[in-house]
């Protein structure tokens, strides 16, 4: 009897436990959207912009990321803004329940398709329930020059 007692005590005790920890931030589900500031190195000067928005979307299963910068200039000089998504970037959920995500040489897709003029290299970044991180590398192919990217958002509600 004494013995079952402290079963029951033990398993009393793990429930507690257990129920006190915080629960892992869950925003797989759907597709976050956040609003914030990406900068882009352009001729040796930044070239910031804020209000851009940059939509998460996670594939069944939660192994990769779609990225949808909504938008963007690259350069002073852009006559449009054009929305830009990079496809399948693996994603790894943290231990606090954040998930960072890594790529490197994907093509990205503008305008309608895979515009390889630009590819995206050395991209690394974090989303979590409230904020979303990344920086990555565009590469012109064919002017053979890189352009550094950052961007750095807070979730919209």
């Amino acid at each position: 009897m004494i013995t079952m007692k402290r079963f029951l005590i033990f398993i009393a005790a793990v429930s507690l436990f257990i129920s006190c920890k915080k629960p892992p931030t869950v925003i797989a589900d759907g597709s976050p959207e956040f609003s914030g500031t990406m900068t882009v190195l352009h001729e040796g000067e930044n070239f910031p912009q804020d209000g851009i928005k940059v939509q998460v979307e996670f594939s069944p299963g939660n192994s990769t990321i779609d990225i949808m910068l909504k938008k963007v200039k690259f350069v002073p000089a852009m006559p449009v803004s054009i929305d830009v998504t990079i496809l399948q970037v693996p994603v790894t959920q943290e231990s606090d329940g954040s998930w960072s995500f890594a790529g490197h040489d994907m093509i990205p897709w503008a305008m309608g398709g895979p515009y390889d003029t630009y590819r995206v290299y050395d991209l690394h970044g974090m989303v979590s329930s409230s904020t979303l991180t990344f920086s990555l590398g565009f590469y012109n192919t064919k002017k053979q020059e890189n352009y550094p990217t950052s961007y750095s958002g807070t979730l919209q509600k």
